[in-house]
């Protein structure tokens, strides 16, 4: 078990997205305003985390520095997890070739939990 901070696991997503975005971006509409961002920038992170469909609601909240902890405590085997779903994400159709935030408005078919998703451990 570890102490890890919001920032640690947003860190993991910018690592893991920064393998896929130039794909993403050339499917985008907006894909010249990114031509001088050799990585994923803030608000492409923001967009990640709250279209994946593989993070609870609370966990996006957490990650978006919207709760009051700053740190939640964490086993390898969540880790694992949340490295897995976050590649799954990264990698999928949908997040490399849908707009999804201008083409079906905030992500009305990701909002519902799956019963997949990944919860805060606690």
């Amino acid at each position: 078990m570890q102490s890890i901070t919001k920032t640690y696991l947003t860190g993991i997503i910018f690592r893991t997205i920064n393998q896929t975005i130039q794909v993403r971006r050339a499917s985008q509409k907006n894909y010249l305003h990114y031509l001088n961002y050799p990585t994923a920038r803030q608000e492409e992170i923001l967009d990640f985390i709250q279209s994946m469909p593989y993070f609870d609601e609370q966990l996006k909240k957490f990650l978006m520095g919207k709760l009051n902890e700053t740190t939640i405590i964490i086993s390898q085997n969540w880790e694992t997890a949340f490295i897995v779903k976050c590649k799954l994400w990264a990698h999928s159709h949908d997040w490399l070739h849908k707009d999804t935030i201008f083409s079906i408005g905030f992500y009305p078919e990701y909002i519902s939990r799956r019963k997949e998703s990944l919860t805060l451990p606690y």
